[in-house]
């Protein structure tokens, strides 16, 4: 009954996690298009900047962010309430001293980073204005989190996605007022600060509702406790930092070695495989509390098992999602942005595959976090930083715009074999039969559809290459039809789901039944 009730809390989180991410993914789609139209490429790419360099400060926490859903959900399974508040309070502790830092910090190396990346001179103030404000609230964020921590850690994943569709309408409401008034760059982050004062408050009086025996008092404060969430986080920090590296460091190498215009066009194309890669890890986010609670059980042998299915069915999902934004990039841009962001396209070539080796890895993760082992996760971070930076200088210096993005793409690779070798050789889990297991099928019928579309693309050059919008929009539609219908269809004949897939997938998505038993042996 246990098992059958954590295996209802991910599916009932992973459905309200997709319904947010689809949310924002729409919003994203419809909302960029205009931003970038009213502040233009380069105060666009100034923007991008700024939300890159705040990001890094994030990383002086040491990591211990990442520990508060881990802990504070092991710790509910054991109803141990005592550490949890110890939990609440140390962290919140810690963060009103580094919120002090943060601020005093970014204030004395202001002008040093904007001068480092090309900031046109007309915009300084701007930028300096954005920063400064992007870092206070920032900093402020950091002590709430701790308490919206407890909507992961107790598995209501519903709530903090009902919050965010809700406070989502405002926000927009506000982005489009303060370009509409010409505000620019400080009306959006002043916009910022209005939506984060009141989803503060929500999420306090949300933590107090959903556990009643909180307590925040100095009382609790605990150096154990802070050298316990930081001996976890750090070396999850680390593998975050390769997670940025990868992520975000090109558009500072662009800015510095190019351009900060260039940097849209960057923005654009990583912006498209990034809402690919979070509309397939939203199947994870609510694993790492699920996995958490059953290493707190000793249940060692349902979390292999279940590292092994999901993994399977995240590349069912995820393999045939990223090859066909490979395949049809041209056409995404041309749908989104209309003509003349071409450049995008190519950007969205080169990450996709770097970015879909990571996805898959992505359970392997979650598992390592969840049994207590981040270092390994640490390691592979490393691999791909020590990789990924000086490939990607050199990439730029040779290849241009589109070299740095060829580098991301190597160090996420390596980091990926790395850690798949490194993980299953400690834990004992068989590499070439977990392979066939998980990513062989849709990986080969993935791959040969991409060469179907290729010959189409060779043979019908004009029909593929419309300049007309809607043209391509259609053009698009009529790709993704026979692509994922052929895929399914494929599938269908190849059933990649064993009798256990079936009984656990039936009873989870009835809606889907039909097709679960189709695609089983």
């Amino acid at each position: 009954m246990q098992n059958a009730t954590i295996g209802h809390k991910v599916v009932k989180n992973t459905v309200y996690n997709a319904a947010g991410r689809l949310w924002g993914i729409l919003i994203a789609f419809l909302l960029t298009p205009y931003i970038i139209n009213k502040l233009g490429v380069e105060r666009y790419g100034v923007w991008a900047v700024v939300g890159v360099l705040t990001g890094y400060f994030g990383l002086l926490d040491f990591g211990i962010g990442t520990s508060f859903v881990k802990y504070i959900s092991e710790f509910y399974a054991k109803k141990d309430f005592k550490k949890i508040n110890q939990i609440a309070s140390t962290g919140i502790a810690f963060y009103l001293l580094l919120a002090i830092f943060l601020i005093i910090g970014g204030y004395f190396i202001l002008n040093p980073l904007l001068s480092l990346f090309k900031i046109p001179a007309g915009m300084y103030d701007e930028a300096g204005f954005v920063f400064l404000a992007g870092i206070v609230l920032f900093a402020l964020s950091n002590p709430v989190s701790v308490l919206s921590s407890l909507q992961g850690g107790l598995q209501r994943m519903d709530i903090s996605n009902k919050l965010y569709l809700a406070m989502s309408v405002p926000n927009v409401i506000g982005t489009i007022y303060a370009l509409e008034k010409g505000y620019g760059l400080p009306g959006l982050m002043i916009n910022n600060a209005i939506i984060f004062f009141f989803t503060a408050i929500i999420s306090i009086i949300i933590a107090y509702r959903l556990l009643p025996e909180l307590s925040i008092s100095s009382a609790y404060f605990d150096v154990k406790m802070l050298w316990k969430l930081f001996n976890y986080g750090y070396k999850l920090q680390i593998a975050r930092l390769s997670s940025m590296i990868s992520s975000q460091i090109d558009k500072l190498l662009i800015g510095y070695y190019l351009s900060v215009g260039l940097i849209t066009f960057y923005q654009l194309g990583s912006s498209v495989v990034e809402q690919a890669k979070t509309a397939v890890l939203l199947f994870l986010s609510a694993l790492i509390p699920a996995f958490s609670e059953l290493d707190a059980r000793g249940d060692r042998k349902k979390l292999l098992d279940g590292y092994a299915r999901i993994s399977k069915y995240i590349a069912l999902i995820s393999i045939p999602l990223f090859s066909f934004v490979f395949i049809s990039a041209y056409q995404l841009i041309r749908v989104w942005m209309g003509p003349g962001y071409e450049k995008a396209a190519w950007i969205i070539m080169i990450l996709a595959p770097g970015w879909l080796v990571a996805i898959l890895s992505g359970v392997r993760g979650v598992m390592v976090q969840a049994i207590d082992k981040p270092e390994l996760e640490m390691q592979a971070g490393l691999v791909a930083a020590a990789v990924n930076i000086p490939l990607s200088i050199f990439f730029i210096i040779k290849f241009g715009f589109v070299g740095v993005a060829l580098g991301t793409t190597i160090a996420l690779s390596c980091s990926v074999l790395y850690s798949f070798l490194v993980v299953h050789n400690k834990l004992g889990i068989p590499k070439v039969k977990f392979l066939e297991a998980t990513v062989f099928r849709p990986f080969a019928v993935s791959i040969t559809l991409c060469l179907v579309f290729w010959l189409l693309f060779r043979t019908f050059p004009g029909v593929f290459s419309a300049e007309n919008r809607f043209i391509t929009f259609g053009v698009l539609l009529a790709e993704s039809i026979f692509f994922f219908g052929s895929y399914i269809a494929v599938l269908v004949y190849v059933k990649p789901l064993d009798l256990q897939d079936r009984l656990l997938l039936q009873d989870k998505l009835p809606h889907l039944k039909k097709l679960i038993i189709k695609l089983s042996r």
